[in-house]
């Protein structure tokens, strides 16, 4: 009985963990180490004025409450940092920090940093994506961005127009 039972627990347990990924929340203060992020990286995101943060599988996300001086400081430091590629997206509306699993969000954010690879289960995160929302302490006029790093909008204004010019309203 023990020789079938086993696999069946085994499976069970490690099954779900595989299939939809593994993540939790980051605790207040420090970040642990990275060995997969770029040089640099770590000392531009650990910052004190994370208000959130999560990972899931090979993927990190932290949540930030500041002024365009403080994001223009931490995308200049990413956009010097070794083998990483920023890209930044510009949204309408307010950020909420919050991890997927969480019902509440924690904070409000004004901007967002993702650290990615390829895929799930990258060695190596050289992918970076600030996500800033656009309603709270930053403001567009004042917002540069070093030439190195790609700026693209969120999409939310240009999905407003285009409803409003099909349905009127």
């Amino acid at each position: 009985m023990y020789r079938i039972a086993f696999p069946v627990w085994f499976l069970l347990i490690v099954a779900p963990a595989i299939c939809f990924g593994m993540g939790a929340d980051y605790r207040p203060g420090n970040l642990p180490a990275h060995d997969g992020w770029g040089k640099g990286v770590y000392e531009a995101v650990n910052s004190p004025n994370r208000v959130h943060g999560f990972w899931i599988n090979s993927s990190d996300t932290l949540f930030y409450k500041g002024s365009n001086a403080d994001l223009q400081k931490m995308a200049g430091l990413l956009s010097q940092s070794e083998g990483v590629k920023v890209e930044v997206i510009l949204h309408a509306g307010k950020g909420e920090a919050k991890s997927p699993w969480s019902k509440n969000f924690v904070d409000n954010a004004d901007w967002s940093v993702t650290i990615a690879g390829d895929d799930a289960i990258s060695k190596t995160q050289n992918k970076v994506r600030i996500d800033v929302w656009l309603s709270g302490s930053i403001t567009l006029d004042d917002l540069r961005f070093p030439p190195s790093v790609s700026v693209r909008s969120g999409k939310e204004i240009e999905s407003f127009v285009n409803r409003h010019q099909r349905t009127g309203s």
